[in-house]
């Protein structure tokens, strides 16, 4: 019995901690802005959330988020 709820446990904490990266197409004039304004940084994960596409990357040691419209323009920044 302690095993079968043990077993039930563990795959739950797996399907619960298992991430489904989806890969975000984000358009060119996205991208190049964002290169234009952060070049160096690093660990960048695009997300894309209804008209806008939000980054989170490290720069100089600093975890930031930038928000960018599908256009190009900087929406937002967080530090």
């Amino acid at each position: 019995m302690m095993k079968s709820i043990f077993t039930a446990l563990f795959a739950f904490a797996l399907v619960a901690c298992a991430e489904t990266a989806e890969a975000v197409e984000v358009p060119a004039a996205v991208q190049s802005a964002f290169q234009a304004a952060y070049p160096g940084a690093t660990d960048v994960e695009w997300e894309e959330d209804d008209d806008h596409y939000e980054v989170e990357f490290n720069l100089n040691g600093e975890e930031m988020e930038a928000e960018f419209s599908a256009t190009g323009e900087q929406l937002e920044l967080e530090d």
